[in-house]
């Protein structure tokens, strides 16, 4: 027994005997304070000092601070934590499991909450996930089809970094198919082995409820299904191009206007049939409160014992904290009331100051609430990850700090933003070769490609605009030194005429001489003003197609997948004609 302690015994947090070099000291920092604080040294000889004060009250008053210094190393090793007993304990996981269906049909553009419904949505679904810190969470998008993008995990961080690349435009797809995005929920939870979950949908609009109805009642006992809806049931119109790439707003094949509205009473008996709860979308967190609370998980979602066991210490640290007690009692003596007056005057160490948010975000999700915010410029000044802070200066319009951010990133996604950012300052040849180097990371590429390709035919472009111009150079200079010929001419003509006719057929000829110089001058002016606004605004138009949403993996992947199950079978292309 005494062998099995001697070989097993350690502390698990030796780190808090750093705290002892502080004890030392403060305690030989109080005892030399003390020693040297007497009036009496001030004033007698310090040889004649031991006749004239009694040592053993002297004694008596060293005393407390060596038990001080002990009581505060008792802490310290009760602190570090003492062990030498393992036990076995049984692995307890929480089957708190939760998959968000999250709409993306264009109708999420609506304008009829600001700034729309989609923004409002992802500042909703980026509540959702701060707000929970325990179980797991998968997230699914659905428009023409269904795409998973994010299994159940408990990581959280790494889903909120995806919300701002979720928008209408990755999905391959358009339509509204919640069918099959409750049938990619259903099979998370297969594949995680989870016998029981909640599923959560984001939309403004069922559009296939009776296939939706079916699907949900199969499974409503095991994984009941809520709702939170985004919209008014006025509705408004779609903006065509919400980034202000494009105006006016989405119409129907008869040319109506769309202006989708939601029918909250058509949602909410859609919930209560499959088993969860319905709420409309909050400014504050009672949705989510209401939607998340303990009481809407099933009976089965509980804390269950897996197939798997792990070693814990049983600490001994807690029983040394008993023979403090005695010290704690002698605290209460009058005589050692000054120690907690002394120690009041020991400088403290410098302290920093801290924002209060900082206890509860990242540097990056503070970033990325910034961006949310539309506020790009404080945005890029809080993100520690790369990507994102060049993401951020991007979208700030700080073009040249962004190129140095991508130039470091060396992934195809890094080299396709940075042939953005540099296309966006006018040097093309180097995004050409950025884009070039992307492709070589990954020729499967798209983006790369198609930015490649654009930028290419821009570049032929401006060289062939380069050559007109200079031949149109060569003309004008040839038509000048034809005119001066002719002037040469006119005035020897003037003069011969001169001869033969009077002063006032001359001074007629001049005007109209100079009537014509006017005249070519005017022509000449208007060859070559218009060329350099019209070039201005075709330069303007193509700068406007380069993507100011920089990435695009997400799309390629929901791409790749659309196409594949429209080759197998599995679905329609018609499922993706509707907005």
């Amino acid at each position: 027994m005494i062998n099995q302690v001697i070989t097993n015994f350690h502390f698990l947090r030796p780190e808090w005997f750093f705290a002892i070099i502080p004890a030392i000291f403060v305690y030989v920092l109080l005892k030399y304070t003390i020693g040297n604080n007497s009036n009496w040294l001030k004033t007698i000889n310090p040889l004649l000092l031991p006749y004239l004060i009694d040592e053993k009250k002297r004694e008596v008053v060293r005393n407390p601070l060596s038990l001080i210094l002990l009581g505060w190393c008792l802490a310290i090793t009760s602190l570090a934590g003492p062990v030498w007993k393992k036990t076995d304990r049984p692995v307890h996981e929480r089957e708190d499991a939760l998959v968000i269906v999250f709409d993306l049909t264009k109708s999420m553009y609506a304008v009829d909450v600001s700034p729309n419904r989609l923004t409002r949505a992802q500042r909703k679904l980026q509540d959702l996930l701060i707000e929970r810190e325990e179980g797991v969470t998968g997230l699914i998008v659905f428009a023409g089809d269904a795409h998973v993008v994010s299994p159940l995990t408990d990581d959280n961080a790494t889903i909120i970094s995806m919300i701002p690349a979720i928008t209408p435009t990755i999905m391959p797809g358009q339509g509204s198919q919640l069918t099959s995005g409750l049938e990619k929920a259903i099979a998370l939870f297969k594949d995680a082995n989870v016998n029981s979950g909640r599923i959560l949908i984001i939309t403004d609009e069922i559009r296939d409820i009776a296939n939706a109805q079916r699907v949900a009642n199969e499974h409503r006992l095991s994984f009941p299904i809520s709702v939170m809806s985004v919209g008014t049931q006025s509705g408004a119109a779609i903006p065509l191009g919400p980034d202000g790439s494009e105006t006016g707003f989405l119409k129907d094949e008869n040319g109506n206007l769309v202006i989708p509205k939601v029918d909250i009473e058509r949602l909410k008996e859609f919930a209560d049939t499959s088993g969860g709860r319905f709420s409309r979308m909050t400014l504050t967190d009672e949705d989510l409160d209401y939607l998340l609370s303990p009481e809407s998980l099933t009976d089965q979602t509980v804390f269950r014992e897996i197939d798997r066991t792990f070693d814990s210490w049983e600490e001994e640290g807690p029983w040394l904290l008993l023979l403090l007690l005695p010290l704690a009692s002698l605290a209460f003596r009058k005589n050692w009331l000054w120690a907690v007056l002394i120690l009041s005057i020991v400088p403290l160490p410098k302290t920093y100051a801290m924002g209060w948010i900082d206890l509860w975000q990242t540097k990056d999700q503070q970033g990325f609430q910034a961006l949310q915010q539309g506020d790009a410029e404080r945005a890029s000044s809080l993100f520690e990850d790369r990507d994102w802070k060049a993401s951020a200066l991007y979208r700030n319009g700080q073009y040249e700090d962004a190129a140095s951010q991508f130039s470091e990133i060396s992934t195809s996604d890094g080299k396709y933003n940075l042939g953005n950012t540099l296309a966006k300052q006018g040097r093309l040849q180097e995004a050409v070769n950025a884009y070039a180097e992307a492709l070589k990371l990954d020729n499967n590429n798209e983006d790369a490609t198609f930015n490649k390709n654009l930028v290419e035919n821009e570049l032929k472009k401006r060289q062939q605009d380069q050559q007109n111009q200079s031949q149109n150079e060569d003309q004008d200079q040839q038509d000048q030194q034809n005119q001066s010929q002719n002037e040469d001419q006119d005035q020897q003509n003037q003069q011969n005429q001169s001869q033969n006719e009077d002063q006032d057929q001359q001074n007629q000829s001049q005007n109209e001489d100079q009537d014509q110089d006017q005249d070519q001058d005017q022509d000449l002016e208007q060859i070559n003003n218009p060329l350099g606004s019209e070039e201005k605004r075709a330069l303007d138009q193509w700068l406007r197609r380069v993507p100011d949403n920089p990435g695009g993996l997400l799309q390629r992947k929901f791409r790749k997948q659309y196409a594949d199950r429209l080759k197998r079978g599995q679905l329609s292309q018609s499922q993706g004609s509707n907005w």
